[in-house]
């Protein structure tokens, strides 16, 4: 399929409140982009072999994986200052010729009022809310935050630190079902105390209750990271699990294929962390392909044809390419 005909939807991605901005305030903002611009240029190769790095780590022995999975914790950090803006995503969804993106909250580094607006602002991105511990009255909150256009919700146990059997996460996923809106599961243990109060909550294989449960479609993020077997094997079980491909390389994606079908595969990059990604996640996909591992159509299935079809995307006639 010719490149620039195709429907790609990026069904993870976050932004943040622009720290350079805060860094150097008296910087013109013309100056503070091309600063970006350079800087991320710059980057390219570091972050290229950063995204090497991570797809062999999973090989690594367990005391080993659990020291580089902390130390790189700290990885993305720098890269952030560069590339982490709503301006930065735009450009980075042009670049890789990415019709539309899904933004996750994460407060309260990124609060769900930003996401909501951000996403009022631009067409070709739609809002994933995500209700930090002891939110009050999470069910009316949820509502209020759909009547605001959320189209998603997302769940990260990891980084809050709770369990599966956390009162406020069955209540909003039941509030979810009853809305019709998927959820988004953050899995893979990263031993990476830094970015997540209990690493081990994200352990794709503890929210086995919920697939069980509540009649809702749930996307796996990352499929599992490090040991993706495990979530083929979970959406395997359950007809309502999806697996979302950010930080798995070509030949985890050729299996996913092969075990649930392309049907209930879907692109995701995590950008901007470690950086570049949504490019990388695409070469990847399209690397699947020239290994043999899928096909043309398929690859168009995960790109952006199933993400368009079992959400309801529409492409924005303004920023296909």
């Amino acid at each position: 399929m010719i490149e620039s005909m195709r429907l790609i939807i990026d069904t993870h991605v976050h932004v943040f409140p622009d720290p350079l901005r805060k860094l150097a305030p008296g910087l013109a903002s013309g100056s503070l982009a091309q600063t970006r611009k350079f800087l991320r240029l710059w980057r390219r190769p570091v972050s290229r072999t950063l995204h090497k790095l991570q797809t062999l780590m999973r090989y690594f022995p367990s005391p080993a994986l659990r020291a580089l999975d902390e130390v790189g914790g700290f990885a993305p950090l720098p890269g952030l200052l560069i590339e982490s803006t709503v301006a930065d995503l735009i450009e980075a969804l042009g670049e890789a010729k990415t019709n539309r993106a899904v933004i996750m909250a994460q407060p309260p580094l990124c609060p769900n009022e930003l996401v909501l607006d951000v996403c009022a602002e631009f067409p070709q991105l739609i809002p994933a809310v995500n209700l930090a511990p002891g939110t009050r009255d999470p069910k009316r909150t949820l509502q209020k935050y759909c009547r605001l256009g959320a189209k998603f919700l997302k769940i990260h146990p990891a980084a809050d630190g709770r369990g599966v059997d956390y009162a406020q996460y069955l209540t909003t996923i039941k509030a979810a079902c009853d809305l019709g809106l998927p959820i988004v599961v953050h899995t893979g243990s990263l031993n990476s105390h830094l970015l997540y109060k209990d690493p081990a909550q994200g352990n794709a294989e503890r929210f086995k209750k919920w697939f069980r449960d509540f009649p809702a479609t749930f996307v796996l993020a990352h499929m599992n990271m490090h040991s993706p077997n495990a979530a083929m094997d979970l959406a395997e079980e359950f007809s309502n699990v999806l697996l979302e491909t950010s930080w798995q390389p070509a030949e985890v994606i050729g299996e996913a294929v092969r075990r649930i079908g392309a049907e209930r595969v879907i692109f995701g990059s995590d950008w901007p962390i470690v950086g570049d990604n949504i490019r990388v996640g695409i070469e990847r996909v399209d690397e699947a392909v020239s290994g043999g591992m899928i096909s043309d159509e398929q690859a168009q299935m995960i790109l952006g044809g199933n993400a368009a079809r079992i959400f309801g995307i529409k492409e924005v006639a303004e920023n296909a390419t």
